[in-house]
């Protein structure tokens, strides 16, 4: 954070804002499973409502410190949601808000390691007694501007206002033990102490559920996978797209360079220093001069060759359309845009119109199962883009439901040299972007990686079986697992692994580097048929 955030200390029965907050937005991830920007979105626009304050969510968050047991679910409402009622929240709690939810999912189970040396009965306590405690203990540990004595006493007033004074003994003695341990809280020695074995030390410094430890030790080898928890556990490093197809864009993109600190990326892209976005990114993006995308995910976009793909070009898990956009901005033939969202697809209309792009064709289908795009979705295409009659597709509209309807397969099959070049930004376990959304450590398991990858599977198999000979298959996951990424590509490079009778080679092949400064990581390849 730029500037040192405000010390409100909890009186009158009342959580300082930002803490409020937090607590709010936690609850809504750890107890009801939402996304954690959506419900810290859901908690500062509710209260922005409710006070009259201009508090819009600020997607970028940083540490303030350098940092390297699953999340405890909470069993009742916070009330932090009665607490926001009144109180006002200005962009300094939204920021301070946001620093402690995205600091806390990423630094979790390390804090939860660090809070039971001092805790007998941690399961005994109540459930949001021990998340007040995880989030003060964060706040100690990683954030150097916040005073350990502030954060103790918000975390304590709350706790014995809530639950009485003994527990609110136990939290004051605790939390000053966090405190006591000043630097050695933050640095390896005391963790590789108490850790011997080293994935549990990896798994507890860098807070990462072990299996995911022992998924990349075993992938990558223990320096590799050291590095990829290491920039995971971090946040990123925020970065927005030029808008390519207005006049003047690099100028513009020389000018934020110049201006903060950045970095070129990708084919339009800025990467700014972790912080923040500049203040004018917000008009500029309303303006549709820019968009915010992660950087990684621009490079290995640019890193697969856009501009050598012959079109047309269907994108077949478009998503909001990120990717979609940025390929229409430099000139990509992008005739199909489909997924089974209609609210992502919603968006992905909305946020061409702001680009001042022409719209795709856009449909609500699965990659599974290939949609038919005939009348009025092929002409609003252009005259490039083909029919592909397979399933029938319900039209996207403001009243369409984000949840698809099941749609039966038609039968019959893509006419041959349908769409040249596919598209598949696959679903996939997004291990790549912990660093960005935290909130994934909590939800993943083990178990979800082989159900992600059958579908993959099946998407791939569906594509190869309409792409005509001598077609461009891109294949983009956002996860770092050999299961996901490689073992796909070896399957459909063997002779009796692919759906598809034709043979298949690899043009290129990208894979995020460890050390990149997005702390972000893709995968990417294309492949030719035949």
């Amino acid at each position: 954070m730029s500037s040192r955030p405000r010390q409100p200390h909890a009186k009158d029965g009342h959580l300082p804002p930002a803490r409020a907050a937090a607590l709010a937005a936690l609850d809504k991830v750890l107890r009801k499973g939402q996304e954690v920007q959506a419900a810290l979105d859901t908690v500062l626009a509710g209260a922005a409502v409710r006070n009259g304050a201009n508090a819009p969510a600020i997607a970028c968050n940083t540490s303030s410190k350098k940092s390297g047991s699953t999340a405890q679910k909470l069993t009742a409402s916070s009330p932090a949601d009665s607490a926001l009622r009144h109180v006002g929240i200005s962009r300094q709690d939204a920021a301070l808000a946001t620093e402690l939810v995205y600091g806390y999912l990423r630094s979790e189970i390390r804090i939860s390691w660090l809070l039971r040396r001092f805790l007998t009965a941690p399961e005994k306590l109540p459930q949001e007694a021990l998340l007040t405690l995880g989030v003060a203990a964060h706040e100690i540990v990683h954030l150097d501007r916040i005073p350990d004595y502030a954060a103790v006493d918000w975390a304590v007033t709350h706790i014995r206002q809530r639950f009485g004074p003994g527990l609110g003994k136990l939290a004051n003695a605790v939390l000053r033990n966090v405190a006591r341990l000043g630097d050695d809280a933050r640095i390896a020695d005391m963790y590789h102490a108490d850790l011997p074995d080293p994935r549990d030390f990896l798994s507890v410094y860098h807070a990462a559920p072990r299996w995911l430890v022992d998924l990349w030790c075993d992938a990558y080898g223990p320096d590799r996978a050291a590095d990829l928890l290491a920039a995971s556990a971090q946040a990123p490093a925020p970065a927005v797209r030029v808008n390519a197809a207005r006049p003047g864009w690099q100028a513009l993109r020389e000018q934020l360079i110049a201006d903060h600190g950045g970095t070129a990326c990708g084919h339009a892209g800025v990467v700014f220093p972790v912080g923040g976005f500049p203040a004018e990114v917000a008009a500029q993006e309303r303006a549709g001069l820019l968009s915010r995308q992660g950087a990684a995910s621009q490079e290995v976009l640019d890193a697969l060759r856009p501009d050598t793909w012959e079109g047309p070009v269907w994108d077949a898990c478009c998503g909001r359309g990120g990717k979609a956009l940025a390929l229409l901005e430099r000139g990509v033939d992008i005739c199909l845009c489909s997924d089974p969202n209609a609210g992502r697809l919603r968006g992905l209309r909305v946020d061409a119109e702001r680009l001042g792009l022409a719209v795709p064709a856009i449909v609500r289908a699965s990659a599974t199962q290939p949609p038919c795009v005939a009348g009025a979705a092929s002409a609003a295409a252009g005259p490039g883009c083909p029919a592909l009659p397979v399933q029938p597709v319900q039209p996207v509209t403001s009243d369409t439901p984000d949840t698809p309807r099941t749609t039966g397969t038609s039968g019959g099959t893509a006419s041959a040299g349908a769409f040249r070049t596919i598209l598949i930004d696959a679903p996939c376990s997004g291990l790549g972007t912990l660093s960005r959304r935290p909130d994934i450590k909590l939800r993943r398991t083990s178990t979800d990686l082989d159900a992600l990858a059958a579908l993959q599977g099946r998407i791939l198999d569906a594509a190869l079986s309409v792409l005509p000979t001598g077609g461009r298959l891109v294949y983009i996951t956002c996860t770092l697992n050999p299961a996901e990424n490689e073992a796909q590509i070896e399957r459909l490079l063997s002779p009796t692994g692919a759906a598809s009778a034709a043979p298949v080679t690899v043009e290129v092949q990208h894979t995020t580097p460890a050390d990149t400064p997005a702390r972000e990581f893709f995968f990417g390849v294309v492949l030719r048929k035949g």
